[in-house]
């Protein structure tokens, strides 16, 4: 949210900056100004107008933006080591699909090993800096690129091996001998 922030694009409330004292659940958040903001672990959400209650991007302003936004956060940098923080920002499309895609973060942004977003982001805060160390005792988020998460499937008979996360559900229904749902995603892998 800081870095949306400094983009011009989340705006706060007059006398309020990010801070590590920030309100959580953009309590200082000036919608009537505000583009684009982050909530939960990794996605960013445009203040669409007719979709949120104070919306202010228009529709045919959506894409152009959502376009913008993955441009500038693909390869953002941490300053203070020189490595690449965001691997890449990319449009809940590329990555979803089937009728609840329009639920989804309009991006999801996909961190670089070592890299989160922040404690306060996830829940609505607008913290100070735009990089922090992470010196709680919860290290364990998968948030980072999925390419950078390799997966091992066993089975115990032959399968495809050009396998996807969203086949594991639908091949454990089959094996089961249960339905699947029309509206699921993934393939059965037998």
């Amino acid at each position: 949210n800081t870095w949306h922030h400094d983009q011009g694009l989340l705006a706060q409330n007059p006398n309020k900056r990010p801070s590590d004292e920030a309100a959580d659940f953009f309590h200082h958040v000036d919608w009537s100004r505000t583009k684009a903001y982050a909530l939960g672990l990794g996605g960013v959400y445009l203040n669409l107008a007719g979709r949120e209650g104070q919306g202010i991007v228009a529709a045919d302003e959506a894409q152009p933006l959502k376009s913008q936004l993955a441009r500038k956060l693909s390869g953002l940098v941490d300053p203070q080591t020189g490595r690449v923080a965001v691997r890449s920002a990319v449009a809940r499309e590329e990555v979803y699909r089937g009728p609840y895609t329009a639920e989804a973060p309009d991006l999801l942004v996909n961190f670089a090993e070592g890299y989160r977003c922040s404690w306060a982001t996830t829940l609505g805060g607008v913290p100070q800096g735009h990089f922090e160390d992470n010196t709680r005792r919860w290290a364990g988020d998968h948030i980072i690129d999925p390419l950078l998460v390799p997966g091992v499937l066993l089975m115990s008979r032959p399968f495809r091996t050009k396998a996807r996360l969203t086949d594991l559900a639908p091949t454990i229904l089959a094996a089961l001998g249960a339905p699947i749902p029309q509206a699921m995603e993934g393939e059965p892998l037998v």
